[in-house]
This record gives structure tokens, sequence and C-alpha cells, in this order.
């Protein structure tokens, strides 16, 4: 009888060490994996997690891996964009996924993004959500949470910038996060404006920065550009402004301004309509903002640009005097 016992007490002990080896070889013992994307969904339980894991064959021992995971109390696992390559111990791998460290995802908006190219850009992002997405026309609606009121379009309500996101976000979400930041900076950089501008409110600022910011000049150019705008806005004059033009047209525009385009019907046509488009007609940059709320202490009502260089005029007998010396066989952005 006490033979058996000490040969059920070895077999016991031999049992217990290659449970424990393997328990340590499947944590510790780093394996080579080839270059592997691992994709945790935002909401996906433990079980999803650890049948993505297996599925992708980036664990040694499956179940050795949830028992450590259960014997460190559950913790959470983030979902993410994980990717493995080399030589990668399981206890590392689960590391990453309580610690979140995966691959940034980010959606960016560029200044000068229009709306049709955020939701194209939405519905292209690696595993971001756009189902979600209202029609375009219905956005401003939605909007209304980080908020804006009263307005008819998204158009110039997002905040160009990166916005991290992890997968399964939804793409609202992180237009909602652009608009909140949209409105937090307009409010900020509304506040401390440059006095007697003839603006009456935050959204025609953002109207003109938009416009501003299409131009296409540098930054170090757009208080200027701005103060051209804002002159002609005291004046009474019209902007002149070829993106308003570009933007009435919409998929009409084929990538050069005819005579007959520059008289398209539209309230957005500021050749046509004195004062501001109905609405921003892209998304404007801080700098943009920031060069319509603090613009150029000039007189000027006119500008035109030739290799990357802009001259500015305060009448329209000078602005025909740079065009002639400027512009003779070339081509420019002129306002």
């Amino acid at each position: 009888m006490g033979r058996l016992i000490r040969a059920s007490l070895k077999a016991f002990l031999l049992l217990f060490l290659l449970v424990v080896g393997d328990f340590l070889y499947a944590l510790y013992w780093p394996r080579t994996i080839g270059p592997t994307d691992v994709v945790i969904f935002r909401g996906s339980g433990a079980d999803a997690v650890f049948a993505q894991l297996e599925k992708a064959e980036v664990l040694a021992q499956p179940w050795m891996f949830r028992l450590s995971w259960v014997l460190r109390g559950r913790p959470p696992l983030h979902a993410g964009l994980y990717r493995f390559q080399g030589r990668v111990r399981g206890l590392t791998i689960l590391d990453d996924l309580i610690a979140g460290r995966s691959v940034p995802l980010n959606f960016t908006i560029v200044p000068g993004t229009r709306l049709q190219q955020v939701y194209d850009l939405a519905r292209q992002a690696p595993y971001l959500d756009a189902h979600s997405l209202p029609p375009r026309e219905a956005l401003a609606v939605l909007l209304r949470q980080a908020g804006w009121r009263r307005v008819r379009s998204a158009e110039g309500l997002l905040q160009p910038d990166s916005y991290r996101y992890v997968p399964g976000d939804p793409a609202t979400a992180v237009l909602l996060r652009a608009a909140r930041g949209m409105h937090r900076e307009l409010e900020r950089l509304w506040a401390g404006r440059a006095p007697d501008l003839p603006l009456q409110t935050p959204y025609q600022a953002l109207i003109l920065a938009s416009i501003v910011q299409k131009e296409g000049a540098p930054a170090a150019q757009q208080e200027r550009i701005a103060a051209v705008f804002l002159n002609r806005l005291r004046l009474g004059m019209p902007l002149q402004s070829d993106p308003t033009v570009i933007y009435a047209l919409g998929d009409q525009y084929r990538g050069k301004l005819s005579p007959a385009d520059m008289r398209v019907a539209s309230p957005y046509n500021t050749y046509l309509h004195p004062g501001l488009p109905p609405t921003p007609i892209s998304m404007p940059g801080l700098q943009a903002l920031a060069a319509v709320l603090h613009p150029a202490q000039t007189k000027d009502l006119y500008f035109i640009a030739k290799d990357g260089q802009y001259h500015y005029s305060q009448d329209y007998a000078e602005h025909l005097r740079q065009i002639r010396h400027y512009l003779q066989g070339g081509k420019a952005a002129h306002g």
C-alpha cells in the first residue's frame, strides 16, 4: 500500500511539473510569430478575444493563456489592432491586451477637407464602423449634441485633427469629437477676437475662415488674405473667391473654371452675390480661424499669387498693374 501511495505521489508530482512546465513555456518561452494582426473589436468579451487569438495561431497553449488571465483576476482586455512579429512571449501578448498597447488607428481630417471627403474617409478607414453615419444633410442634427445650434449643414463644423479610435468604434462618435473640438475652439477664438470686425456671429467667422482655407495660401499669408475679404465685407463688395464657385459647381467642376462656371446660379457664387455664402465650404484649420479673427491691419482689397509669392493692392487700378506685371504668360490664383 505504501509503495502505491509513493508511486501515486510521484506520478502526481510529475504531472504537476509537466503542467507547470507547460504553463511557464506557454507564457515565458518566446515563440517565433510571422507578421500577424489580431483585431479585437470594441465590446468583445473575453471568449471572443481568446477565440481571435487562437484563430490567429499566436498562442502556444490557448488554455494556459486563459488560465493566466484568470489567475490575474480577469482584468479587462482592451479592443485594438494588435500586431505580433518575431520572438514573442505569451505573457507579452497578455500584457499588451491588458494595457491596450495596440497599433494606433487614427482618423485624420486635414484643413480644407469637405464634408463629402470626410464621409469618404470614414467609409475607407480600417475597422471604423461607418454604418451608423446619417446622410450628410442630416449630420447637422446629430451635431447638436456637440453644441452646434441653428446650423443648416455640418460643413465646416469638424475640427481638422487626428482622432484615435479602436476597431468597432462608430464613425459618428469620432465626428462628434471633431465637432466638439471645433465648437470649443471657435468659441475661445471668438471671445478674444479683434475689435470692429464686420462679422456678427462665430458662425460667420467660420464661414469666412473656410474660404481663407480653400484659397490655399500658406499660413504666413492667411492673415493678410483674411484682411482682403474683411475689407470687402466692410465696403459691401463681393468677395469674388474662386473656391466658393468651385463649391457651388460640386461634381460639375472639371479642374478649371470657365466663364460659364463663373455665372453659376448659386448663393455660394461670391462673384454674383455680395456677403458671405450660406455655410462654410470646408473644414478650416485653427490657423485660418485665427487669421479671420485677428487679420492683418491693411486696406488691401485685392491679391494675386504667382510662383508662391503674394502681391496685394488697395485699388483696382493697382490690381490691374500687378496683373500685367506679375501674370504675363503665367497662371495665378487671385482675389
